[in-house]
This record gives C-alpha cells, sequence and structure tokens, in this order.
C-alpha cells in the first residue's frame, strides 16, 4: 500500500499557496502605496489625516488609512483563492510597517530634498528630524494649537503605528475567519436560503401586575420556537431530496426576501445558510439562531447538515434562491 498521493496533494496544495501569496502580497503593496501616498498629499494640503483622533485615544484616522492600505491584500486573497496563512498575516505586518517606516523617509525626502540644517548651521539626519517633528505635535481644538507634547509626542506616533497596523489587518484577520474550499483553494459563499420565524414581537408585560397575559406571552413564544424548529427539520430533510426540493422547502420555511423586515422584528428568528463552493458544489446547510434587536443581536449556531454537491447546483440554479450576504 502506497500513501504518497495524498503526501504529494498536500505538497501540491502548499506549493499552490506559495505561489500565489506573492501576487497577494504584490496587491497590497499597490495599496498600501496608494493609501500612504494619499496621506502625503492630503498632507500638502494641510490636512493630517493619520492625526485624526476620536476622544484623544482612538486612532480613526491611522486606522481608516490602515484599512485601505489592507484592501489590496483582501482582494487578491479574494479573488485568486489564496487562504491567508499564519505566515502570510505575519507578512502583512511587516508590510504595513515597513511602508509606514518608508513613507515617513520618503515624506521627508520630498519635503528636503537638500537636507536641513539645524540652527547652529549642521545638517540633520531624517531621525533627528523625525524626533523634532515628533516633540512638536500639539493637539488641535477649536482651531488653536496647544504646547507642544514634548516626549509624549511618541505615543501620539505609536497610536497611527499601532493604527494603522492594526486597522491595515482587519481585512487578512476576517479572511481567515470565512468559509475556505481546501481542495479547490477557493472561499465559499454563504447565500441565506431562509428566514424562518421562531419568536413572537415581544411586548413589555409586569408579571407581577398581569401574571396570565405574561404566561400566554411566554407560551406564544414556546410555541413559535417549536413551529420554527419544525420547519427547519423539514427543510434538512429537502435537503436530502434534491435542488428543487430545497429551494420549494426553503420558500415555506420562510422566504429571505419577501417577509425580512417582519420576521426580524420577531424576538426570535432562525437563519439558515448554504454556505458552499462555487467550483466543486461542496456545501452544508448552517443554522443559527439570531434574538433581540439592533445593538442586543445575538447568533448561536444551531446545526451544520452536509449537503450532496448535486443537490447545492441544483438548487443554486433552482428560481427564486437566497440572496447572497
Amino acid at each position: 500500500m502506497q500513501v504518497e498521493p495524498a503526501r504529494t496533494r498536500t505538497s501540491s496544495t502548499r506549493e499552490a499557496r506559495l505561489g500565489a501569496a506573492p501576487a497577494v502580497l504584490l496587491g497590497g503593496a499597490v495599496t498600501i502605496a496608494l493609501a500612504l501616498a494619499g496621506v502625503w498629499l492630503a498632507d500638502r494640503a494641510g490636512e493630517n489625516v493619520m492625526g485624526w483622533y476620536a476622544d484623544y485615544v482612538l486612532p480613526v484616522g491611522a486606522i481608516l488609512v490602515g484599512l485601505v492600505a489592507s484592501s489590496g491584500f483582501g482582494l487578491a486573497s479574494w479573488f485568486s483563492g489564496t487562504k491567508v496563512s499564519g505566515l502570510l498575516l505575519l507578512a502583512v505586518v511587516v508590510m504595513l510597517f515597513g511602508g509606514y517606516c518608508l513613507a515617513q523617509y520618503v515624506s521627508f525626502r520630498l519635503a528636503f530634498p537638500e537636507g536641513v540644517l539645524l540652527p547652529s548651521g549642521r545638517p540633520a539626519g531624517f531621525l533627528e528630524y523625525y524626533d523634532a517633528v515628533t516633540r512638536n505635535f500639539s493637539w488641535v481644538e477649536h482651531g488653536k494649537a496647544g504646547e507642544p507634547l514634548g516626549a509624549l509626542g511618541y505615543l501620539v506616533r505609536l497610536g497611527e503605528v499601532i493604527g494603522f497596523t492594526g486597522g491595515g489587518v482587519l481585512v487578512p484577520v476576517a479572511l481567515r475567519k470565512m468559509p475556505y474550499c481546501e481542495a479547490c483553494r477557493a472561499y465559499k459563499r454563504s447565500p441565506l436560503v431562509a428566514r424562518i420565524p421562531a419568536g413572537i414581537v415581544w411586548k413589555r408585560v409586569n408579571p407581577k401586575r398581569k401574571p396570565q397575559e405574561a404566561q400566554a406571552q411566554e407560551a406564544q413564544a414556546a410555541a413559535a420556537a417549536e413551529a420554527g424548529q419544525a420547519k427547519l427539520q423539514a427543510l434538512l430533510a429537502a435537503a436530502k431530496v434534491d435542488g428543487p426540493t430545497l429551494a420549494q422547502a426553503a420558500g415555506e420555511a420562510g422566504s429571505p426576501r419577501g417577509t425580512a423586515r417582519a420576521v426580524e422584528r420577531l424576538s426570535a428568528r432562525i437563519w439558515v445558510k448554504l454556505v458552499h463552493c462555487r467550483r466543486c458544489g461542496q456545501g452544508d446547510l448552517a443554522a443559527a439562531l439570531v434574538t433581540g434587536q439592533g445593538k442586543a443581536v445575538r447568533r448561536a449556531p444551531l446545526s451544520q447538515t452536509p449537503v450532496d454537491p448535486e443537490v447545492v447546483r441544483a438548487f443554486l440554479r433552482a428560481p427564486q434562491r437566497g440572496k447572497r450576504t
């Protein structure tokens, strides 16, 4: 018995990832350059984008610039199907930090092509210039600049670096959490195929003053939850038949489009997504219980049921299928 084919396949998968990684890094290098060039142009126009802070603590400007800078990594990774590995993520961090440092030096050379002279007449290098500018940072409030921060200016610089680098890794980190097909080396899609009612429109009732009404509401909620579970089980059973049957069952369980607003007002609802690979058709029906409203929304996974690739393909071809999310 030989096991070399499996080992060879693993090796080829790694080689494919390594081969595509330079394209991801190149895409990121382009957007890093564009983002930092935009910062430099804005600075020349009198707007320090990297100096935007919220409550003197959160470096929102640096985070926004970092997000723009990392967009190339995300786009290249998505379209090439290159999974963001730990090593690739480390390379992204190094490139972001290196790009920030290079941008500081290049802006210095562009602003002072012949160098800088100190009051004593001695020429100053980049590091001395960087130190002087950092120590002369001051907060601007209501159009008036305060006193120079001195050594505390390096805290502002640290915020720039952390904000830029941290904001830059948000996109790659988000991609690392997305479903991925190892066999096809492609990110999976997750269209919402059903939004199943599993709750009621909750009313505030004082159980001490109106105990019967409170109990009736609790009973209605329990009945709605049971009905929602029944619809979910019927949907999962339909997935074992064929694509058209699954499409019909999804529509009967709860269309993700037509009744979306009404269902989302309920105290509980079940989201069912078809997590699948567009290339090989391998997929799963992922169900989650969604509760709460607004900022209090909570999602709890319920089940993940494998679906035959032929059923996935037939369902995606069926009319009135779920929307992408």
